[in-house]
C-alpha cells in the first residue's frame, strides 16, 4: 500500500468514527428529551435543567403581573385564517404527556404585532386534577385557572424543528380555561372532550370526523386583550423559540369538561399504568424580561412604566402652606389623580 494509500485510508477511518460518535451523540440525545415527566421524582420539572435549554434565562411559564405590564399600541388585532374552517382538525392522539389535535394546512395566524404570518400546527392542552385542582401553566396576577390551551404556530411553513432555531420562530396562543358560572358557556370543547375515552393510553391515536372549528372552541373569547412576551417552549428541551400571546379571557366550559381529562387519560409510569394529571410546568423566573399588554387588556388608569414622578403636594395647616417634592410610582399617581381630583395634585 503507498503512502498515498495510507493517508486515505486513515482519512476514511477518521471520517468513520466522527460519523459514528455523531450519531451516539443524536441518540444520547434523544434519549435524555424522553427522561422527562412531572410526578417522578427522578424526571419532574426540577431536573429538567440538564435538558436541552431548561435551565435558560428565557423560560416559560410566567405569573403575569397585569399591574407591571407595558401597554403597547402596536399590539393590534389579530387576523386568524382557517380558524372557522370546520374540516382542518385531523387527529387526537394521546401523547403520554398531554393530547394533541393535528391540524391540516390552511391555519395560520398575522398581524397582532407579529412581523410575519405563523401558520398552525396543533394545538394540546395542560390541566390539574379535575376543578379542584388547578393546572394552567400561565396565571393571571397570581390566578392559575384549570386549564390552559396552546395553538403551537411555527414561521414561513417551517416544522417545528426548523422553527425551535429561531429566536422567534414559534407564536404560541394561551388560553386560559375556566368553569362557567352558569349555563351560558359558549365553548365546543365538550364535543372534542367526548373522544378523549378514544385516546385514553398513551400512543393512540384517532382521525377526527367531528366537524368543530377552532373558533367553536374558543367561543366568545375576547381575542383583542392579550399579553405578549418571549420565552420558551414549556416542555423539553425548552427552546427559547416563543412569542407567546396569553389572553386574558378565559374560555367558559362546564366543569364536566375539566373534569374529564384527568379522568379519562393515562400514561405508562415506571411501574404501572397512571392518570394524565397535573401536567404543568412550575412558574419561570421573568428576570429581565418585560410582559407587554394589548391597549384593551389592561384599565386606561394603569400606566404601564416603572418610571417615577415627581409631584407637588401642597398641605394646608393652621399655621402656614408648604410644599413637599415626593417620587411615587407613576401607577399610584394614575390612582392618585383618579381619587382625589380635588386635591391640589400636579398631574
Amino acid at each position: 500500500m503507498s503512502q498515498i494509500e495510507k493517508e486515505e485510508e486513515t482519512q476514511r477511518k477518521k471520517a468513520q468514527i466522527t460519523h459514528q460518535i455523531a450519531l451516539l451523540r443524536e441518540a444520547i440525545k434523544q434519549v435524555s428529551v424522553t427522561e422527562w415527566c412531572y410526578n417522578e421524582k427522578s424526571c419532574e420539572p426540577d431536573t429538567w435543567s440538564r435538558l436541552g435549554f431548561c435551565g435558560g434565562n428565557r423560560q416559560s411559564p410566567l405569573d403575569i403581573n397585569e399591574s407591571a405590564v407595558v401597554r403597547n399600541s402596536s399590539l393590534g388585532s389579530f387576523q386568524f385564517t382557517g380558524y372557522d374552517n370546520a374540516t382542518l382538525l385531523l387527529s387526537i392522539k394521546n401523547l403520554g404527556h398531554t393530547v394533541e389535535v393535528a391540524l391540516d394546512d390552511g391555519v395560520s395566524i398575522s398581524g397582532g404585532g407579529l412581523n410575519t404570518e405563523y401558520s398552525a400546527i396543533a394545538f394540546h392542552f395542560h390541566w390539574g386534577n379535575g376543578t379542584s385542582s388547578p393546572g394552567s401553566e400561565h396565571r393571571l396576577s397570581g390566578k392559575q385557572f384549570p386549564m390552559e390551551m396552546h395553538i403551537v404556530h411555527t414561521i414561513n411553513k417551517l416544522n417545528l424543528s426548523e422553527s425551535r432555531k429561531n429566536s422567534t420562530g414559534i407564536a404560541v396562543l394561551a388560553f386560559f380555561i375556566n368553569v362557567a358560572e352558569n349555563t351560558s358557556f359558549s365553548s365546543n370543547l365538550s364535543t372534542l372532550s367526548n373522544l378523549l375515552q378514544q385516546v385514553s393510553t398513551a400512543g393512540l391515536l384517532v382521525p377526527l370526523n367531528a366537524t368543530i372549528s377552532i373558533n367553536s372552541l374558543l367561543g366568545q373569547v375576547d381575542r383583542t386583550s392579550y399579553y405578549r412576551y418571549l420565552g420558551s417552549l414549556t416542555t423539553p428541551t425548552c427552546d427559547e423559540a416563543v412569542i407567546w400571546t396569553v389572553f386574558k379571557n378565559p374560555i367558559l366550559v362546564p366543569a364536566s369538561v375539566i373534569n374529564t381529562f384527568p379522568e379519562q387519560l393515562y400514561f405508562n409510569g415506571s411501574d404501572e399504568l397512571q392518570m394524565l394529571a397535573n401536567n404543568f410546568r412550575p412558574l419561570q423566573k421573568i428576570g429581565s424580561r418585560l410582559v407587554h399588554s394589548s391597549m384593551s387588556a389592561t384599565p386606561t388608569a394603569i400606566v404601564s412604566t416603572t418610571k417615577h414622578t415627581t409631584v407637588s403636594i401642597t398641605n394646608h395647616t393652621p399655621s402656614s402652606i408648604h410644599t413637599k417634592q415626593i417620587l411615587i410610582p407613576s401607577t399610584v399617581l394614575a390612582i392618585m389623580c383618579f381619587l382625589y381630583t380635588e386635591a391640589s395634585l400636579t398631574c
